[in-house]
């Protein structure tokens, strides 16, 4: 469950860069595909949400688990 966490972070990380270098690009002058970056910051945004999914997830486990062993 631990590990999972680990690698959830470490996906929201990447997700929060991706967003980041997509809102960079579409504040250029001169933006080459906004469109593009704008559908690069939804899969982001989706894919921060799907690896919030999973630590709440394993937040409740954990908090099950603590329950039943007390």
């Amino acid at each position: 469950m631990i590990g999972s966490i680990g690698s959830a972070l470490a996906g929201m990380a990447s997700a929060v860069r991706r967003f980041d270098s997509a809102s960079a690009r579409i504040a250029q002058p001169e933006p080459a595909d906004p469109v593009r970056d704008r559908v690069e910051q939804l899969t982001a945004q989706h894919a921060f949400e799907a690896n919030l999914a999973t630590i709440h997830t394993a937040d409740e486990m954990l908090g099950t688990l603590i329950d039943t062993l007390a």
